[in-house]
């Protein structure tokens, strides 16, 4: 038995070599020509360096019962492959030298292979790495996040406002969550009474990945709506009452700009439905707010860090 060691570069090797011959093969074969032949064979095979260290082969050199040899390759108690020879009636010096060759060939092949599997590792670090920076790059999204919003809203020919909505994003599944909200309007409710609206709201919303930097997030809501108009005569037809409710259903889009990790700004726009009509009365005459509602806003998204 013997081994031999060559130089190690940082990445491959020229590996370790044992040569076990057993005593059904010594009698085929040149024990010492074997041993000597396949270390020079492998000496320029460079063996991929695994984690276990450097390349060891271990060839074990097998006679049959049919006069062949088995020549097998192990590595660190790991098969690697064998190959048949035939070798009876055959110059031992010369079946030495094919058992070096076919070594060598085992050899190569462990190399090979190794080599692949060092490349695949090497792509799906690469890929993993990609995916970490892209996700330190993004905006960060939920469990959750805070939803601030300034805009401008009306029931055309009928209502106007300006006000401000937070609402709080609870994620679901990937993009789809539920937001939850609250809402204070203020301005003028048709001829010319001073209005305010509150209101709480809820449903769900999804949003899409445009670009690197820009979101696409849609969304759905209900809520339901107070309406006050302290200079009213009366609402729902109720004398020197200066209140009502109300309900809404509506859409949403809104652009969101990534500006950091946990920052979003949003342009957006929201269309939909007064469910209850509320008839109210001015100094004038009778009234009612009903029908289309829009509104239009800026605003933030912020999530927590986590």
């Amino acid at each position: 038995m013997l081994a031999l060691s060559f130089g190690k570069p940082a990445r491959a090797a020229s590996p370790s070599v044992i040569v076990e011959i057993d005593s059904a093969a010594e009698r085929l074969v040149d024990p010492r020509s074997a041993r000597r032949l396949v270390p020079l064979e492998l000496s320029d095979v460079a063996v991929p360096v695994s984690a276990r260290g450097a390349p060891v082969l271990f060839f074990r050199v097998l006679g049959r019962a049919d006069g062949s040899l088995r020549i097998e390759l192990w590595e660190r108690g790991e098969y690697h492959g064998a190959r048949l020879l035939g070798g009876a009636g055959e110059n031992p010096q010369l079946v030495a030298r094919r058992v070096a060759l076919a070594a060598a060939e085992l050899g190569r092949r462990l190399a090979r292979k190794r080599e692949a599997a060092l490349q695949r590792d090497e792509r799906l670090r690469k890929a993993r790495e990609a995916r970490a920076q892209l996700l330190r790059e993004r905006t960060q999204d939920g469990p959750i996040a805070l939803r601030s919003e300034f805009g401008l809203g009306a029931v055309p020919g009928k209502l106007l406002l300006f006000g401000q909505r937070l609402n709080g994003e609870l994620s679901l599944v990937g993009p789809l969550r539920l937001d939850v909200g609250a809402e204070v309007w203020a301005g003028s409710l048709e001829p010319s009474l001073g209005a305010e609206l509150q209101g709480v709201s809820l449903g769900p919303a999804y949003r899409a990945i445009l670009t690197r930097n820009l979101d696409l997030d849609l969304g759905l809501q209900a809520a339901a709506l107070l309406v006050q108009a302290p200079a009213a005569r009366s609402f729902d037809a109720i004398a020197s009452q200066s209140s009502s409710w109300t309900a809404r259903a509506t859409g949403a889009a809104r652009l969101e700009l990534r500006l950091g990790r946990q920052v979003r700004a949003l342009i957006g726009a929201e269309a939909g439905s007064l469910l209850r009509s509320v008839p109210y009365t001015s100094d004038v005459r009778p009234e009612r707010l009903s029908g289309f509602w829009w509104s239009a806003g800026l605003g933030l998204v912020v999530t927590p860090a986590r």
